[in-house]
């Protein structure tokens, strides 16, 4: 997943709203950019435009009928007084003339950074770049900074639930883990509390499964797994004590070696083999 996949999705900070861009239209992903590339984009607002519709960033409304007339087409236009943008979409009936943002249903919606700032941070967060570096550059605040970064976090856990599969098998090893993500702040103020996510991956063909879960119980997870592991797969996990039945439902079952100095493994073979 690449800056192009998990920028295009944001849009209006609603991570289903995202979940249906991401569903519904195609992102250009095969040139994954460098900051070099980026500093170059980010020259101008007109370049800015242009590279982000090029790729689908940004809805390419040109020559779309306009929906409020049934007669004109939008066209790109270029006037500082509508918006910090500059550019919009203008509709070339004249009786009509209406205006859309350049903005309207991209990423970049419902968001007052600069176009060039949302590219930044999208980009220094998925390079895992440091929260402190971020603000330095960008001259943001900490809270605008956590506040995307879960976000894009959070984006990217709705994807992956999307494009979950039933993984495993006989001699398949599948590695699973809980994680909780911390909450995040909405530009409205709106507090959203901390999510427990639940996911598996193969060691080897990297195919996922992944879903939110309200609790770490036995019942809970063990039910996850049933449904989205083959009988017969290697099952790897840390020592929490809902995995403890894995073994007795059908898979065979080792702790992590990440947990190796605190539990004692059910086979250390695995650790030889793997």
């Amino acid at each position: 997943m690449n800056i192009h996949e998990i920028s295009y999705v944001i849009v209006n900070r609603n991570v289903k709203s995202a979940v249906f861009v991401y569903k519904h239209y195609n992102v250009n992903t095969e040139m994954p950019i460098k900051l070099k590339d980026l500093f170059i984009i980010s020259e101008s607002i007109e370049k800015i435009i242009q590279w982000c519709i090029s790729i689908g960033l940004i809805l390419d409304l040109t020559g779309e009928v306009c929906k409020k007339c049934s007669h004109g087409h939008f066209r790109l236009r270029k006037d500082s007084s509508f918006s910090n943008d500059i550019f919009y979409w203008k509709c070339s009936n004249k009786k009509c003339s209406k205006k859309v943002s350049i903005r309207n249903g991209s990423w970049f919606q419902g968001h007052n950074l600069s176009l060039e700032k949302i590219l930044f941070i999208t980009y220094f967060w998925i390079y895992k770049v440091d929260q402190e570096f971020v603000k330095h550059e960008l001259s943001i605040c900490n809270q605008t900074i956590v506040d995307w970064y879960n976000y894009c976090r959070e984006v990217c856990i709705e994807i992956l639930k999307i494009d979950s599969e039933k993984i495993g098998g006989d001699s398949v090893i599948v590695e699973i883990d809980e994680s909780k993500f911390g909450k995040r702040k909405y530009h409205k103020g709106r507090q959203v509390e901390g999510q427990w996510v639940f996911g598996g991956i193969e060691r080897d063909s990297k195919k996922s499964f992944f879903a939110t879960v309200e609790n770490r119980t036995k019942e809970t997870l063990l039910k996850l797994i049933k449904d989205n592991i083959k009988p017969g797969t290697t099952i790897i996990s840390d020592c929490w004590k809902a995995y403890d039945c894995l073994g007795s439902e059908g898979f065979e079952h080792f702790e992590s070696q990440s947990f190796r100095k605190f539990c004692r493994p059910r086979n250390r073979s695995a650790y030889k083999h793997h």
